[in-house]
């Protein structure tokens, strides 16, 4: 103890404090001086970041997509629900006019609507008239419970004259064995 109390002098107290000083100062300048330019590329982790320190105004606008988003991550509590579109509802869905027929041509009224008349032209066209507004469109399949290896087409208008005038529309069944006409009963769904 005594051989370092005789060379602790003024100057060397001093200039050991002058060190202390300097390499601390510098350190505090050198911490609030660094900026993102001379950061290092990968050298701030995800361990490195405070716990919330990245809020929602910090993220660049776009940077984040579905790509980077983890599944199961968001939920519908997670979602603005008035930024979606709009969705149509099942109701502007529905068909205008619909109806179950018989292979001999007869309408089931309990389970028709908007279908004014059906016609049996041979032996497996039916054609449809009476329907209160014009159709765009439709589709027939066949009533398995009576018709099982039929299959159906679905045509717009008159099929070549061979329907009776003002027909709207009209369904032709075939036997899919044969591939020949075949009566059949079915269902059919007109849209306007």
């Amino acid at each position: 103890m005594k051989h370092v109390r005789r060379r602790l002098s003024y100057a060397n107290v001093m200039s050991s404090i002058a060190v202390f000083l300097v390499l601390g100062g510098a350190t505090a300048f050198a911490a609030k001086k660094i900026g993102t330019n001379q950061l290092k590329g990968s050298s701030v982790t995800t361990g490195k970041i405070k716990k919330e320190a990245v809020a929602k105004a910090k993220i660049k606008r776009n940077a984040v997509d579905g790509s980077r988003v983890r599944n199961g991550s968001l939920t519908g509590a997670d979602v603005d629900v008035a930024t979606l579109p709009t969705v149509p509802s099942a109701a502007s869905a529905q068909p205008v006019a619909f109806a179950r027929v018989s292979a001999t041509g007869s309408l089931d009224a309990a389970n028709s609507k908007n279908v004014g008349s059906v016609t049996h032209v041979g032996a497996a066209l039916y054609c449809f008239s009476g329907l209160p507004f014009t159709p765009k469109g439709g589709q027939a399949t066949v009533d398995f419970g009576e018709s099982q290896f039929q299959s159906t087409q679905f045509g717009l208008g008159d099929v070549k004259g061979a329907c009776p005038a003002g027909t709207q529309a009209f369904v032709f069944t075939l036997d899919n064995d044969a591939a020949a006409a075949d009566p059949a009963g079915f269902f059919v769904v007109f849209y306007g």
